[in-house]
């Protein structure tokens, strides 16, 4: 359902994202099962290699954690894949938990939103751009 939902708002919000200022060309939401990933190529067609992975709100159970970051890892073998992670912190075990583990997985740039975006935002909502570890 979470997918669909995505699948709608990048529909509707196609001007925004799909222009002249724009690199982006194509857009896709893809329902992933962390437990059993699919092959990067059953997700991304042709290209084999996602540009960016975008994973929203998907940080509340510890239990979830591991194999969140199992499956992200697996899909950011190329140095420029970009995963971008947004959460809002809902219990200390599982915050700590995620924060320890990306760190190991991946290199972590906390993305300063009111500095980029002019977006100021409660300490418990947390941005981090992600990337292949050792590639930046």
């Amino acid at each position: 359902v979470g997918w669909l939902v995505a699948t709608e708002n990048v529909d509707r919000n196609e001007l925004s994202w799909k222009g002249e200022s724009f690199l982006c060309q194509r857009l896709e939401c893809k329902e992933c099962d962390w437990f059993q990933p699919p092959p990067v190529s059953e997700l991304c067609g042709n290209s084999n290699i996602p540009d960016v992975i975008l994973a929203a709100d998907c940080v509340w159970l510890a239990s979830l954690i591991l194999p969140l970051l199992q499956t992200l890892k697996k899909y950011t073998t190329n140095a420029s894949t970009k995963v971008i992670i947004t959460y809002q912190q809902r219990g200390r075990e599982a915050h700590e938990e995620f924060w320890e583990g990306v760190h190991d997985m991946f290199d972590v740039v906390v993305v300063d939103t009111e500095k980029r975006a002019g977006l100021e935002k409660p300490d418990v909502f947390h941005v981090l751009e992600c990337s292949k570890k050792g590639s930046t």
